[in-house]
């Protein structure tokens, strides 16, 4: 085994890679370094969120990264081919109602929504973005109704109807209704011509003056999420009715976010808008929603095998350790549990690291609450790095679920006190060439 041999031959002694090492009349070369220099930084993110797993809505003011609004655009299609409302529909209510499956920060806090018919079309050829728009009329239907969202309650009694979910219903104009039901009946006939008389809606929430929430939808649950139209024929009163508009995965919809950073701390506002990189040493930032990344680079790792003669450095573990920031503890914010690590390439482009392709358990990534940090094991990175094998051009780092996540992470920069600082913990070799 490599760890069990000693080299004698090499010219130079290890020790300039790194403190910490056993000493130079140890029989076994098995070297540890935690010291290896560390630059980083945040910056603002961009992703794609079309028929993304999850639908956003709401609104909430974080004290660190500042105001967050969520919304979402999507198409309808009927729930059944051919409708006819009869001669003389009489339109009743018209209720968006969502599929509430998980919610981000203080759920007590009032939201208001607002819904705008979509003037333009969605296309499912298209590519959105988390700061793509559509245009839409100036009509809110939903005339900045009210709610808050209620995660836990499990049985819902709606009229006559039991729900054994977590809704929120969200009622809508009447000529919104009325548009509805006096559509042409070829409208009904199929879904691509019922998206070019009714193009769909974009339901987005107010800013909130303290915390607030973000509720995540499950917009394609047929079940639950439903735009549901209450009526009756003029003849038949005492007769309700009550037709469903639907969104697939067929259908278009994507996910839009607007951030005001310019309400977050000074420390994260000098950074990601001020372009003080240098305070990413003390502290980074990390937010779904399209917001903010971080940038992770080793910058001196061509240097260590200056001093190797006839020898070669290998890597035999290597993990990035980013540790949380004591903000987080107190906060009605979740800490998240995934995270994602990948290299940037010569274009800015990203790539999978090798130690990815091991799987889960070997690349981990996963938020650990009894050791309060997250890790990462980059070891054949690394040992890339080293050997000149890839451009050294640094990492990106983010949370999982960017495009339809609603969640935050705040790391100790490298830095930090010694034990609660970021850090790349190395073992490693030398060996005879």
């Amino acid at each position: 085994m490599i760890g069990m041999m000693a080299f004698a031959s090499c010219k130079k002694s290890p020790e300039t890679i790194g403190n910490n090492l056993i000493s130079d009349d140890s029989y076994i070369s098995i070297y540890h370094t935690d010291t290896t220099e560390i630059v980083c930084h945040s910056y603002l993110d961009s992703v794609a969120t079309d028929n993304s797993s999850n639908a956003l809505l709401g609104a909430m003011k974080d004290p660190v990264f500042g105001n967050t609004e969520a919304g979402f655009y999507t198409q309808f299609r009927p729930s059944v081919a051919g409708q006819s409302f009869g001669s003389n529909p009489v339109v009743d209510s018209l209720v968006l109602q969502l599929c509430l499956v998980d919610y981000y920060g203080d759920t007590t806090v009032m939201q208001t929504v607002h819904a705008y018919e979509l003037t333009d079309s969605l296309s499912f050829e298209n590519n959105y973005y988390s700061h793509s728009t559509v245009a839409t009329g100036s009509i809110d239907h939903a005339n900045g109704c009210q709610f808050s969202p209620r995660p836990k309650t499990k049985v819902n009694i709606i009229g006559n109807d039991t729900i054994p979910q977590p809704v929120i219903r969200i009622p809508l104009s009447q000529e919104l209704g009325n548009q509805l039901v006096n559509l042409d009946t070829t409208a009904f006939s199929r879904p691509d011509l019922f998206k070019q008389y009714f193009k769909g809606l974009y339901v987005t929430c107010a800013p909130v003056s303290l915390d607030g929430a973000i509720s995540s939808i499950n917009l394609t649950n047929n079940t639950y999420t439903l735009l549901q139209l209450y009526y009756h024929n003029a003849a038949t009163p005492d007769k309700p009715m009550r037709y469903n508009f639907y969104v697939t995965s067929s259908d278009t919809y994507f996910n839009h976010f607007d951030h005001d950073y310019s309400q977050g701390s000074p420390e994260f506002v000098s950074q990601l808008l001020d372009g003080q990189e240098a305070l990413g040493q003390s502290d980074i930032y990390l937010q779904t929603m399209g917001g903010v990344r971080a940038k992770v680079l080793f910058p001196n790792l061509s240097h260590w095998t200056d001093t190797l003669e006839g020898c070669r450095l290998v890597v035999n573990e290597a993990k990035l350790i980013l540790p949380a920031n004591a903000a987080l503890t107190d906060s009605i914010f979740k800490t998240p549990k995934n995270f994602l690590l990948v290299g940037f390439g010569s274009d800015t482009t990203t790539y999978l690291l090798p130690d990815y392709l091991e799987g889960s358990a070997f690349f981990d990534g996963t938020y650990s609450s009894s050791k309060q940090a997250v890790s990462f094991r980059i070891t054949e990175y690394l040992q890339q790095m080293i050997d000149g094998k890839k451009d050294n051009l640094g990492l990106s780092l983010g949370i999982n679920g960017a495009a339809y996540n609603a969640t935050r992470y705040i790391i100790n920069g490298p830095e930090a006190p010694v034990d609660e600082k970021m850090r790349l913990e190395v073992t490693y070799s030398i060996v005879n060439e």
